[in-house]
């Protein structure tokens, strides 16, 4: 008996597309060990192969030679692909016998099934202005969702309006938000040779493609003036042909008190605009973006009397342009959907000895990335909070000059490493606070630097590094203490944590550390010379010569 398709799935099943104003969307890249010394990252992202959509919808794979971000002021949007799968099967044969296989136009002929019988069906909502003023007819997305069968290749769009159940739509009659646009690519026959991408990419298998939007604002007609929020720069502009919004749907003039039901509640345009006398304080501008979040179904409908049909779905979300898209977050989603799996206690006992080393130094390597963003000196004076009394070392560190002593970070908190004296800065070196904290994380994204550093200071990575969603009082959202990783927010605007999977797995990596007999016939003072001639490596690199002994 032969194998029939028994069900499909969508590859990958989660994406997050990026918005971007330029018309030529992101080439594919992954991340790569750093071949070359690089002053703020372990790693560097280099080209992958990328697919070209050819005028005739098929693709066409190349390896870029270069990446590109941007566009000259306009960024390149990521636009993901997705593939559709088939899994293979035995009629009334067990799920566990299934084999996966790329579905195709041959494989569905062999079946006698229709390309028009394979769709996409696409519901793309932006929920934003409905979940901060609690009125679900502030939605709006694509009603009816729209659908896109494989015989058509045309790039679709996806045009959002208000629920047709709102009696005061946000969206005025015959206007609308595009969210972006869907493609149902068409596949050509798998070459068999001569190709250096065949062992990479399928260009049979069905594909489709997720283009989001360019990034532009919308507002009622008052939002095209320009608004003055604390800081003296003007919120994000809302163009004249993109201010036709309703200012009388409900989300123009909400306050903070009718928003704070979600955390952080001021993240509209319009809160804190600075005039405390001012009775508009707090209200939205009723501004809107063209974020959104997208779920795609694909169908498959067999023919015949008893009119089969299997789906599959996947999720797309819509994000604004990466920061810094050369550098890793320390917190990723895969660590996110790891915290919320049932295993994963239990697959965190199960890994090897060397699979925990990689991960421990990789959490370090992306600790060391994050922190190469940002600037301590300034978010120390903006969220580190006073010390309490009883909170104090019983005497600051000696030589200590750092402003405001009684503060996070300060010559008298107790979590400061008293080896450390810090300056208040000078011409030579203006961020003292973030210059220690690079160099520091730089050591310490070295395992066997690490390994060194937890045998002899057993406790202190527990003490540093605070456990998830932990606060210490009396932090608060905007005033944060020193424990790792500091000074950044949450997405409920406490102080930003490791995932629970990820804090313990760390601290049972710790333990074991803890328990292992040293292994540095040298110790410590061994590390810190190899650290640092590879620092002079680095510098002599720069300068376009070489130590002695090496190559200029």
């Amino acid at each position: 008996m032969s194998a029939i398709i028994q069900a499909i799935f969508i590859n990958p099943p989660m994406a997050i597309a990026r918005l971007g104003g330029s018309s030529t969307p992101q080439e594919a890249f992954q991340w790569i060990q750093n071949p070359a010394p690089r002053a703020n990252a372990e790693t560097v992202i280099a080209p992958d192969w990328s697919l070209r959509i050819l005028p005739d919808s098929s693709v066409e794979p190349y390896m870029p030679t270069e990446l590109s971000l941007r566009d000259g002021e306009l960024i390149r949007p990521v636009a993901p692909f997705f593939e559709i799968w088939a899994r293979m099967g035995e009629p009334g044969s067990a799920e566990s016998s299934w084999a996966d296989a790329p579905l195709t136009p041959a494989l569905l002929k062999r079946f006698k099934i229709p390309l028009a019988n394979l769709s996409l069906e696409v519901n793309a909502q932006n929920h934003k202005a409905a979940r901060r003023a609690s009125n679900p007819l502030l939605r709006f997305g694509t009603y009816p969702p729209v659908v896109v069968r494989a015989d058509n290749h045309a790039n679709t769009p996806l045009l959002a309006v208000s629920p047709p159940t709102a009696a005061n739509p946000m969206i005025p009659a015959g206007r609308n938000i595009p969210l972006g646009s869907i493609q149902f690519l068409l596949s050509k026959p798998q070459p068999s040779n001569g190709q250096p991408w065949l062992a990479a990419v399928n260009v049979e298998v069905f594909r489709f493609r997720f283009t989001p939007a360019r990034g532009r604002v919308y507002g009622p007609p008052d939002t095209s003036q320009d608004h003055q929020p604390p800081t003296g720069a003007p919120a994000p502009p809302v163009l004249e042909p993109f201010n036709f919004l309703n200012p009388d749907a409900g989300w123009r003039g909400t306050t903070g008190t009718q928003a704070s039901i979600v955390r952080p509640w001021d993240t509209y345009d319009g809160a804190h605009d600075g005039n405390d006398n001012d009775a508009n304080d707090e209200l939205s501008l009723g501004v809107v973006d063209d974020t959104c979040e997208a779920r795609v179904k694909a169908t498959l409908r067999f023919p015949g009397a008893t009119g089969r049909t299997i789906s599959s779905t996947a999720n797309v979300f819509v994000a604004p342009p990466d920061f810094a898209p050369d550098r890793r977050p320390f917190l990723s989603m895969a660590d996110e959907i790891n915290d919320r799996s049932a295993d994963i206690a239990q697959r965190n006992a199960a890994m090897s000895t060397a699979e925990r080393e990689r991960w421990v130094e990789d959490l370090f390597e992306r600790a060391y990335e994050t922190l190469s963003l940002l600037n301590i000196d300034y978010y120390r004076e903006l969220r580190a909070m006073r010390l309490p009394a009883g909170a104090r070392r019983p005497q600051p560190i000696p030589g200590d000059s750092m402003r405001l002593p009684l503060r996070a970070f300060g010559a008298s908190d107790p979590l400061r490493n008293p080896d450390f004296a810090l300056s208040n800065g000078n011409a030579d070196d203006p961020l003292p606070l973030t210059s220690h904290a690079r160099s520091r994380h730089r050591y310490l994204s070295d395992l066997q630097a690490l390994h060194d550093f937890v045998q002899l200071h057993p406790t202190r990575l527990k003490e540093l590094i605070r456990k998830s969603f932990h606060l210490r009082s009396p932090e608060t959202a905007n005033a944060t203490s020193m424990q790792m990783p500091p000074l950044m927010r949450n997405s409920n605007a406490l102080p930003l944590t490791l995932s629970t999977w990820q804090y313990d797995l760390l601290m049972s990596w710790v333990d074991a550390i803890v328990q292992t007999p040293v292994t540095s016939p040298l110790g410590r003072s061994a590390i810190v010379a190899r650290r640092a001639d590879e620092r002079l490596d680095e510098i002599l690199a720069g300068m376009g010569t070489a130590a002695p002994g090496g190559q200029p």
